[in-house]
């Protein structure tokens, strides 16, 4: 008999082969869009599976409707007009998800979990700090432009021209030492 324990686990690992058979489907698509005639559209899982394995299809339909017609044409056929990795995906994904193994944390794990959470906050405690000490009317770091007018009225900023500058260039080195 399985424990919960286990069912569990193979409960993740079959939602863990859903969503490969969910990536498999997506890429294979491009096997049925290959196809001429067909459109940039989604592709149904009853068209995938007719392109990759055609008998396939037809003998399991023949089965399922030896066991019950209804079956066939009420539950399954519009299961396969949804895309294929929809169909293996999302079952895929919540067995992964909710099935996944959760183990206890060991006291590392937990010191360490703590340690980042207590930097996480630090900058909101330091800038709580400097707001008490009066540091927080404006933001220091900013680029202040006071002195700009001093520039202008000194004609040393936005040049037009080279002409503007008062660089004797004729006598300069060339770039690269000058050999």
């Amino acid at each position: 008999m399985m424990t919960g324990w286990t069912l569990k686990r193979v409960a993740f690992y079959l939602g863990w082969a859903l969503l490969l058979t969910a990536f498999a489907a997506g890429a294979a698509e491009a096997l049925v869009k290959a196809v001429p005639g067909r459109g940039l559209h989604l592709v149904s899982a009853h068209d995938l599976w007719y392109t990759a394995w055609p008998g396939n299809l037809v003998v399991t339909q023949i089965r399922v409707e030896r066991l019950s017609p209804e079956l066939w044409s009420g539950v399954i056929r519009p299961l396969l007009a949804l895309p294929a990795w929809l169909l293996t995906g999302l079952p895929g994904g919540l067995l992964a998800w909710f099935c996944r193994p959760k183990r206890p944390l060991t006291a590392d794990e937990v010191q360490d979990l703590q340690e980042r959470e207590d930097s996480m906050f630090l900058y909101d405690e330091l800038a709580e700090q400097a707001m008490q000490d009066g540091y927080g009317d404006g933001d220091d770091m900013a680029p202040t432009h006071e002195t700009q007018h001093f520039l202008d009225e000194a004609g040393l900023t936005y040049a037009e021209s080279e002409d503007d500058f008062d660089i004797n260039t004729d006598n300069m080195p060339p770039p690269g030492g000058g050999r």
